[in-house]
């Protein structure tokens, strides 16, 4: 089964380690790590601290056009940052356990538990059984949830849509304001040419 595994760590400096080890991840039929993620987030932006994938050269546009990239797309976005700003009170509400994470989507979990300071790990692994990443991870203080990758692509699909729905909204949004403040300004203008304009009337009456 193609999974999307998330690992929050209590502890950052754990975290670091952790993905130094999985680089080194025996790749064999259990488990096969396609392609993983260091996240951490700072001053409410998440971004990649590290990265790695066994198929391509490591570089600024190794993740470009995979799923794992697709979803720190979203996550670094507008939408991202609008669950970050938006739910923390919900997740809070919602419970630390791994139960709690696999109700909800990842973008969600991601977006809304990470605190700035917080590190995680994004893998895309093909699992014939969960044992050996559930044992890897469990060395650590981490929450761990997976989700089926093809879950995880509609996730994304919908994320975009309605990413590009709110930027439309938006520049509507602004447009309507700028025709109604343009509009207030010019009365404005109007009026005050007509209280000129009568000033002079009294002046020569």
């Amino acid at each position: 089964m193609e999974h999307i595994v998330a690992a929050l760590f209590d502890v950052p400096s754990e975290a670091y380690q952790a993905f130094t080890e999985l680089k080194g991840f025996p790749q064999n039929d259990e488990t096969r790590i396609a392609q993983a993620v260091l996240l951490k987030k700072e001053n409410g932006v998440i971004s990649v601290a590290d990265a790695f994938d066994p198929l391509r050269q490591v570089g600024s546009d190794m993740l470009t056009g995979t799923l794992v990239g697709s979803v720190l797309g979203i996550l670094g976005g507008p939408l991202g940052m609008l669950f970050g700003a938006g739910v923390g009170a919900w997740v809070g509400s919602m419970g630390s356990s791994e139960e709690a994470m696999a109700q909800a989507t990842l973008l969600e979990t991601v977006a809304t538990r990470l605190k700035n300071g917080d590190v995680a790990i994004i893998a895309l692994a093909q699992e014939r059984s969960e044992a050996p990443l559930d044992q890897f991870f469990g060395r650590f203080k981490t929450l761990v949830a997976r989700w089926d990758a093809w879950r995880i692509q509609q996730e994304v699909v919908d994320a975009e849509q309605v990413q590009a729905d709110l930027h439309e909204r938006v520049r509507a949004e602004l447009r309507t304001r700028r025709s109604e403040e343009r509009h207030e300004m010019f009365e404005e203008f109007r009026q005050s040419l007509r209280q000129k304009f009568e000033e002079l009337k009294a002046m020569f009456k």
